[in-house]
C-alpha cells in the first residue's frame, strides 16, 4: 500500500512539474511569433526610394541576429517529454510562414535596388548590396533554426499518436514554406549579383564622367589663355603641372580597369560608351590647342630670353608626351571595358560606333600632338 501511495506521489509530482514546462514552451513559441511578426513589419516598411535604406537594413540585420539568439535559447531549453498542443503546432506553422514572408519581401527590396541608374547614391547602394546579402543569409539561417527547433519539439513529444494528423499537417506546411523560403533567398541573391554588375557599371561611369569633366574644363581654360613673351614659360609650366595630374588619374583608372578585366564582368550601357567617345573628343581638342600653342611659341621665340624659351619648349614637349599617353590609355580602357561586358551582343551597334569615333579622334589627337612636338624640336634645333 505504501509503495502505491509513493508511486502516486511521484507521478503527481512529475505531472505538476510538466505543466509549467509545457506552458513555458507554448508561451515561448508564441513570443517568437510576436517578435517574428515585428521583424516582418520592419522589413515591409523599408522602401529604397525613401532613402536611408542602408541604415535600416543594418538595424534589421541586427534585430534578426538577436532573434536568432532567442530561438537558440528556446532550442537549448527543450527537454523530453513534451506534450504538444494545437497552439504549439500553430506557432510552429506561423514561424515558418514568417521566414517565408521575410524571404519573399527581400526579393522586393532587391528588385527596388536594381532600379538604381544614377551615381549620386552609388556608395550607399554598395553598402545596401552588402546589407541585402547579409539579410538573405540571416533569413536562411533563421529558417533553418526554426525547422531544427520544430523537429526537436516533435521528436520529444509524448503525445504524437494523439496529435498525428495535426503534426502531419504542420509538417506539410513547414515543408512548403521552407521550399518557398529557399527559392526566395536564391532569387534575392541572383538579383544582388545582377546589381553588383550594375554598380560596377555605375562606378565606371562615375569615374569616366569625372575624367571627361576635368579634361573639358582644362581644354576650355587653355582656349582662353594667350601666350606671349612674358607669360609663355609660366603659363605652359602651370598647364604642364595640371596635365601631369590629369594624366596620372587616367593611369590610375587604367590600372584599375586592367585589374578588373582579369577577373570581372559587367553590364556596359549607353552612358559608358558615350563617355568613352566623348573623352577622345576632348583629347582631340586638347591636342589641337597644343598645336596652336606650338605655333605661337615658334613665332615669339626670337623675342624670348633663352632660359624662358628653354622652359617653354620643355613644358610643351612634356605636354605632348602626356596627351599621347592619355589618348592611348583611354582607347585601351575602352577596349578592356568592352571585353568585360556580358551584353556585347545587345550593344554591338553602339560599341562599333564608339570604337570608330575613338579611332578617328585618337588619330587626329596623335597627329596634332606630333605636329606640336615636331614644331618644338625644330625650334630647339634652329635656336640652338
Amino acid at each position: 500500500m505504501l509503495k502505491i501511495i509513493l508511486s502516486c506521489i511521484v507521478t503527481l509530482s512529475l505531472a505538476v512539474a510538466a505543466v509549467p514546462a509545457e506552458a513555458a514552451l507554448t508561451t515561448s513559441l508564441q513570443d517568437l511569433v510576436v517578435q517574428g511578426n515585428a521583424l516582418r513589419s520592419s522589413l515591409a516598411t523599408i522602401q529604397v526610394n525613401n532613402g536611408g535604406v542602408c541604415g535600416q537594413l543594418g538595424t534589421l540585420n541586427t534585430s534578426i541576429e538577436d532573434y536568432l539568439s532567442v530561438v537558440q535559447g528556446v532550442y537549448n531549453q527543450l527537454a523530453a517529454p513534451l506534450t504538444l498542443t494545437s497552439a504549439d503546432l500553430t506557432s510552429l506553422e506561423d514561424l515558418s510562414g514568417i521566414a517565408r514572408d521575410l524571404a519573399a519581401d527581400s526579393i522586393r527590396l532587391s528588385l527596388e535596388l536594381r532600379t538604381v541608374e544614377g551615381v549620386a547614391d552609388l556608395f550607399e547602394y554598395r553598402s545596401a548590396l552588402s546589407a541585402m546579402l547579409r539579410l538573405s543569409d540571416d533569413i536562411g539561417t533563421m529558417a533553418d533554426r526554426i525547422l531544427e527547433m520544430a523537429d526537436r519539439i516533435l521528436t520529444m513529444a509524448d503525445n504524437i499518436g494523439l496529435m498525428a494528423d495535426r503534426i502531419l499537417a504542420t509538417q506539410r506546411i513547414q515543408a512548403a514554406n521552407i521550399a518557398l523560403t529557399q527559392n526566395a533567398i536564391l532569387s534575392t541573391q541572383t538579383n544582388m549579383i545582377a546589381l553588383s554588375k550594375s554598380l560596377s557599371t555605375i562606378g565606371y561611369n562615375l569615374t569616366l564622367g569625372l575624367l571627361l569633366t576635368d579634361t573639358q574644363f582644362q581644354v576650355a581654360e587653355m582656349g582662353q589663355l594667350t601666350l606671349d613673351t612674358s607669360n609663355a614659360a609660366a603659363t605652359l609650366s602651370y598647364l604642364e603641372t595640371k596635365t601631369a595630374a590629369l594624366s596620372a588619374r587616367v593611369l590610375v583608372v587604367y590600372d584599375l580597369i586592367t585589374k578588373d578585366s582579369r577577373q570581372a564582368s559587367h553590364y556596359v550601357d549607353g552612358t559608358t560608351l558615350s563617355y568613352l567617345g566623348d573623352l577622345t573628343v576632348a583629347q582631340k581638342q586638347f591636342a589641337a590647342v597644343l598645336e596652336t600653342y606650338a605655333d605661337t611659341v615658334s613665332q615669339i621665340a626670337p623675342l624670348m630670353q633663352t632660359p624662358l624659351l628653354s622652359d617653354a619648349t620643355r613644358s610643351m614637349l612634356r605636354l605632348t608626351a602626356d596627351i599621347n599617353t592619355m589618348s592611348k590609355r583611354i582607347v585601351e580602357m575602352g577596349d578592356k571595358i568592352i571585353v568585360m561586358a556580358d551584353n556585347i551582343g545587345i550593344m554591338s551597334g553602339r560599341i562599333v560606333e564608339t570604337q570608330v569615333i575613338q579611332r578617328e579622334n585618337v588619330a587626329l589627337t596623335l597627329s596634332s600632338a606630333q605636329t606640336a612636338q615636331s614644331t618644338m624640336l625644330a625650334l630647339i634645333k634652329n635656336m640652338n
